[in-house]
């Protein structure tokens, strides 16, 4: 599979000057970068105790500023991957055990051979020389700087990292685990930044790193640094120990290396970990000012921000430039849709109307169209598409099956919740293989990729199963009350709803008997 990837924009990465590269002199930019993967090992959704699902081993961002996930074909011999590009330098991060991320900063014009040792996938620039540890500094960082299983900054950042260290233990326990975490990850932070700044001042010494590389790796530690510095605990006016440490080590790092305190531009957004820090750090300001909408749900509660408010607010700001108040409002739309079951249809298509009129970026405004399956019109019912790619209604599916007790499951491939009770869903139907009971699972995908790798993965080959290609442009879905998933419903032998909040797969026993109930009462 050969990926082709079309960029377009003019700005160039972090502002670095072609006289920072170690390009062939009078050599003209190829416009491209070359990925060529040997035997390719799945990384997206590595399998451990916390491991993600979401099979995208390659994030880049292209030159129109959109996040672009590549899949790469695990299990074949070779994959390559195309990336056409303006700019002089290309960030790519390659997923690592399914919840961390690999960094990599190539030219314009490299090519570059990965070979995997087990899971760890080691790159070769082939096309000019480059040291290894240059090459694959984040996989040395893992190797040999990390004093844990993830970076210091990492699991500060993220403590779910280490969670499932923490499986079945109560709640004193757990509160317990986490503050070690804090205490642990306060201490390691500056002795594996210590490491780090001894690695990248040798690689500098023997000129072994250009000077592009040596400030993005330094830039990296210090953006990390500042996005948790930007958490809306660290409250001003309140001394707090940790707060106060991590400011002692962003101010040692600018003390070390001045030029680190780069001025900000619209061209540092091609920095993954400074856009992490400006996207969060903004995103704490604006919903601030704006409403949240609270919401509940059968075993769960909590707010999401008001988007429509928050991409006005975002539009009338003086503090930022055009490119971020463009950057933050297309986050805001992203979330709108991928919300979409908190907002009506209408204020979607607004918004997403008015970010085209904004700024008449027809390729922002197809990446979302494609990306969220996006319909300019509402239908009646649910559209239901099978895995032959045939389609069907939700009413013509319960029609087609009066006669039979119908067990539906409204899922998702990325809702976690919902792949907890496929187990439970795959026992069930074990447990209770009567012929009067149809299983029908309804997926709110919007490709089918997802949906149907999920299927494989978690070897659902019994009952019937669909993808509902209009989930989010559809009243039914109001009509039915289903504001999140996962949702579970039970129409009777005469095609009825006769419970539109059923019982979950692991509630086996009140489940079977409720399901048995409208067998028996069809008699």
């Amino acid at each position: 599979m050969k990926q082709l990837i079309f960029l377009s924009a003019l700005f160039i990465f972090f502002g670095c000057s072609p006289t920072n590269t170690s390009k062939e002199a009078g050599k003209e930019p190829t416009n491209q970068i070359v990925l060529i993967f040997n035997k390719p090992v799945q990384n997206g959704s590595y399998r451990n105790q916390i491991g993600s699902q979401n099979g995208d081993e390659i994030q880049f961002l292209d030159d129109h500023m959109i996040e672009q996930r590549l899949h790469l074909n695990i299990g074949a011999e070779s994959d390559t991957v195309i990336v056409e590009s303006k700019r002089d330098l290309v960030e790519i991060r390659l997923m690592y055990k399914g919840v961390d991320e690999l960094k990599y900063l190539f030219q314009n014009g490299d090519s570059i051979v990965f070979n995997y040792s087990d899971i760890k996938p080691i790159a070769k620039v082939i096309n000019r020389q480059e040291d290894y540890t240059v090459t694959n500094f984040s996989l040395v960082e893992r190797d040999s700087i990390a004093l844990d299983e993830y970076t210091a900054l990492d699991i500060a950042k993220m403590p779910i990292l280490l969670h499932y260290r923490a499986k079945d233990m109560n709640r004193d326990d757990y509160s317990s685990f986490m503050k070690k975490i804090d205490q642990m990850t306060l201490k390691n932070i500056p002795l594996e930044i210590e490491r780090e700044y001894t690695i990248l001042e040798a690689l500098k010494a023997e000129q072994k790193i250009s000077n592009d590389q040596f400030l993005y790796r330094l830039q990296n530690i210090y953006f990390q640094l500042l996005e948790l510095q930007a958490s809306p605990l660290n409250k001003k006016g309140v001394e707090n120990p940790k707060f106060m440490s991590l400011k002692a080590f962003s101010q040692d790092l600018e003390n070390r290396f001045p030029d680190i305190r780069t001025k900000r531009g619209d061209s540092l957004l091609y920095n993954s970990a400074y856009a992490s820090f400006f996207h969060y750090s903004t995103s704490i300001e604006f919903s601030s000012k704006v409403s949240q909408y609270e919401y509940k749900t059968e075993t769960a509660g909590g707010r999401i921000t008001n988007y429509p408010q928050a991409y006005d607010s975002v539009q009338v700001s003086s503090q930022l430039t055009a490119i971020e108040k463009k950057k933050l409002q297309f986050a805001y739309i992203e979330k709108l849709f991928q919300d979409a079951g908190y907002f009506p249809i209408e204020k979607r298509w607004e918004y997403l109307n008015k970010f085209k009129n904004d700024y008449q970026d027809s390729a922002m405004v197809d990446f979302l169209v494609k990306k969220f399956n996006i319909k300019f019109k509402i239908d009646d019912d649910l559209e239901l598409v099978d895995k032959a790619g045939k389609v069907t209604s939700l009413e013509a599916l319960i029609t087609s099956h009066k006669g039979k007790v119908l067990y539906i499951d409204y899922w998702a491939s990325w809702c976690g919740p919902c792949i907890n009770e496929m187990p439970s869903s795959k026992q069930l139907q074990k447990g209770l293989a009567n012929d009067n009971i149809v299983y029908i699972y309804l997926s709110s995908d919007r490709t089918d990729r997802p949906w149907q790798k999920t299927m494989e993965r978690l070897e659902l080959n019994e009952g019937l199963h669909f993808r509902i290609d209009n989930a989010g442009y559809t009243t039914k879905m109001e009509e039915l009350n289903i504001p999140s998933i996962p949702r579970y419903m039970i129409y009777d032998t005469k095609g009825k709803l006769v419970n539109n909040n059923a019982p979950r797969p692991s509630q086996s026993k009140v489940l079977k008997a409720e399901l048995m109930k409208y067998i028996e009462t069809s008699k």
